[in-house]
């Protein structure tokens, strides 16, 4: 049985690409940015925080918590991905 592949990357691959360091979004992105969102508050840990937003290397709070987020979602494909290769019976190529 092989497994499928989807031709599109999944959806929190492409967030945590698109919002790694480094990478430059248009202006027209960053203002539709919100579109599909919701306002949601929070009490947070501060250090917690600030030591999520600087290894995740994000500009500011919102964005590390979303690249959080969107890490946790790409975790879960992961693991069902994991998941489905255990149920493949292979054999060795030597």
């Amino acid at each position: 049985m092989a497994a499928k592949s989807d031709p599109k990357k999944s959806k929190a691959a492409k967030r945590v690409r698109l919002n790694a360091p480094g990478s430059k979004l248009s202006p027209a992105a960053k203002s539709s940015s919100r579109e599909g969102k919701v306002r949601k508050e929070f009490w947070l840990d501060p250090a917690l925080l600030r030591e999520a937003q600087e290894f995740l290397g994000a500009s500011n709070e919102r964005e590390a918590v979303e690249m959080a987020l969107d890490l946790v979602a790409f975790r879960k494909e992961l693991s069902q991905g994991a998941r489905v290769l255990r149920r493949l019976n292979l054999s060795r190529i030597d």
